[in-house]
């Protein structure tokens, strides 16, 4: 049995035992890359946690760590552990830690892609194209004004109050840990922002950031001068970069995460419904693709964006008729409908009936 059959064979375990173990936690199917273990277990180290203790609670073996990169691990798992994790320490911000900890040793083409960036722009758009590989719910954002670059982390349904701070926690660490790798000094933030309202964080925050803190802000961001982005980096090389991106991308592709692209997308969609009236570019963008490249993975795994459209907005047109608290022009117009009468000739050709037939049929 391989190592990643042996995480998925542990993920199922824990989710047998979630009620006694952990709670309220509800398990789900999403994946994440296990490169991000190794950080978590030298910070828990650090905090003089007994990791090996608390893996095994939750039913996980020590890992191969040979072949973690070829690994993934439940997300609602990793969040488990992390809430041990700090109960253990009674340190509330074991994440920040874990993204300053991120290190390359299991991926060294990954390290050759950054530090052969040649701005931070471009340090920027290779965590994104690294994101959609290793992690199912990281969809960044960058806004530009004349004055302010603001990298923004879109909120998860999937994930809870705590889960979500977990992850920001983490992974505005990490950035401000590779900025600062890559300018060879500590990178100037202007604030940082978190959607939580957790204050005996501040301190924690400061600290790590060095920079004003907002806490129970509109989004989860970092902002950044915007002349930052465009310094040029003294390691910049394109040609390495091209080539290390290339190595890395045929590394990540054995990721569980990729492959579950059509799931990647039925939940962005599902959260985020105005995409369900938008093009095919639209919806690459949100998964830092382009479209011809999102278009080529829907017909490797036998379907296409209109199809796969379909099949969402068919299912979210069922649920909201079922449930009856909206009328059938609101739902039409909710699932990216011009009118009702477009909304009807579809739902029409999915079930063979009218919507206002099929609520008439449904008991409820």
């Amino acid at each position: 049995m391989n190592e990643q059959q042996t995480i998925s064979k542990n993920s199922q375990k824990f989710d047998k035992n979630s009620s006694g173990i952990s709670g309220n936690i509800i398990m789900s199917d999403l994946e994440t890359s296990a490169i991000v273990l190794p950080g978590i277990i030298n910070t828990a180290m650090k905090h003089g946690v007994d990791i090996a203790a608390i893996l095994q609670k939750f039913g996980i073996s020590l890992l191969d760590l040979e072949n973690i990169a070829q690994s993934t691990i439940n997300l609602k798992l990793l969040h488990a552990i992390v809430n041990e994790i700090e109960k253990a320490s009674q340190f509330p911000a074991i994440s920040l830690r874990t993204g300053e900890e991120f290190g390359f040793e299991y991926l060294p083409h990954l390290k050759t892609y950054l530090m052969s960036s040649s701005t931070l722009r471009e340090v920027y758009q290779a965590i994104c194209r690294i994101g959609r590989l290793i992690s199912p719910i990281l969809i960044l954002t960058l806004v530009e004004t004349e004055d302010d670059a603001k990298i923004v982390l879109l909120p998860d349904a999937e994930l809870s109050y705590d889960d979500e701070r977990h992850y920001v926690e983490m992974l505005f660490s990490t950035i401000k840990t590779t900025f600062s790798r890559l300018l060879t000094k500590d990178c100037p933030t202007k604030s940082v922002h978190f959607r939580h309202s957790d204050s005996r964080l501040l301190s924690i925050y400061k600290e790590c950031f060095q920079c004003s803190i907002a806490l129970e802000a509109p989004k989860n961001e970092m902002i950044f001068d915007i002349s930052i982005l465009d310094v040029p980096l003294s390691g910049g090389s394109p040609e390495i970069h091209l080539h290390a991106e290339q190595l890395l991308i045929q590394q990540l592709t054995v990721f569980l995460v990729q492959k579950g692209l059509v799931q990647r997308i039925t939940r962005i969609m599902e959260k985020h419904k105005s995409l369900l009236a938008e093009p095919i570019e639209k919806a690459a963008r949100c998964l830092n693709m382009s479209s011809r490249t999102l278009q080529r993975r829907l017909t490797e795994e036998n379907t296409s964006f209109i199809e796969l459209k379909d099949q969402i907005r068919f299912k979210l047109a069922v649920t909201a008729l079922k449930s009856k608290k909206s009328s059938i022009e609101q739902i039409s117009e909710e699932i990216g409908f011009s009118d009702r009468h477009s909304f009807t000739r579809a739902f029409k050709r999915w079930s063979g009936v009218s919507p206002s037939a099929f609520q008439k049929k449904d008991p409820k």
